[in-house]
């Protein structure tokens, strides 16, 4: 009876030593964890660059975000520079062609998607006041308006990038001229390419177009409205410098 008394105490201190065992461990994680804690927290506070968890998970979204592309807006302000050259020749009102450099400034909006903040597609929308005063002109300002399609390239977040578009609609709508011939010049074509640099959401852009309008309507003719289209064209090439702003939708 004592020796299965022995034993029993036995059992009983290895059990109970075991539990202890167990207990002090749990104890010291929870402690090491605490302690872990609470370095972090005065690290932070003197100073020292730690990443805690919901950054961590933030930088992870964005990534992931970015990975799997979306849709964007860019508005844009532009001035620009051009040579205007009209085939004033081809109307029995006037002695030639005129050709002139003009001016303006304008806003602008792109709109579309991209992959992974690099491959970019969708549209370029424009609306410029421009100088139209030539030999043909007085200074007269005209309403210009726009629309190409484009695709581009860029390094993502900040960098370089490239821009490609095609004018597949637009409109070029000077005052009178000092002979009276009030014409707008329709149907624009032609290709715009470009190359910037931007720094996440301010983008500077420096561009070059190429467009001919292919269709004029005689608005009027002195004091008798006309209404009627010629063949008489407009061809415009020049540069346009803009500051865009990208958001991410």
């Amino acid at each position: 009876m004592k020796k299965t008394k022995k034993i029993k105490n036995g059992v009983m201190l290895a059990v109970a030593a075991a539990l202890t065992l167990g207990v002090s461990q749990n104890v010291f994680a929870q402690n090491k964890t605490r302690t872990d804690e609470a370095t972090q927290t005065t690290r932070d506070n003197e100073g020292t660059v730690v990443q805690d968890t919901s950054s961590t998970t933030t930088t992870t979204e964005e990534k992931e975000r970015v990975a799997r592309g979306g849709f964007f807006l860019e508005p844009m302000l532009f001035a620009s520079q051009e040579d205007q050259t009209i085939k004033s020749a081809q109307l029995a009102a006037a002695a030639g062609n005129s050709s002139t450099s003009s001016r303006g400034y304008g806003a602008g909006l792109r709109i579309g998607g991209h992959l992974s903040e690099i491959f970019l597609l969708g549209l370029d929308a424009r609306y410029a006041r421009v100088d139209a005063g030539n030999s043909y002109y007085r200074s007269e300002d005209a309403n210009v308006y726009n629309i190409a399609p484009f695709i581009g390239a860029q390094t993502p977040f900040f960098g370089i990038r490239v821009l490609a578009g095609y004018v597949a609609a637009g409109e070029n709508n000077p005052g009178s001229s000092k002979q009276g011939l009030d014409l707008k010049f329709k149907e624009a074509a032609g290709w715009r390419l470009g190359a910037g640099l931007h720094v996440g959401a301010v983008g500077i852009n420096l561009e070059y177009q190429d467009l001919t309008y292919n269709r004029t309507e005689i608005e009027a003719y002195g004091q008798i409205a006309q209404n009627t289209d010629t063949n008489i064209d407009m061809q415009s090439k020049g540069y346009a410098l803009s500051v865009s702003f990208p958001i991410q939708l």
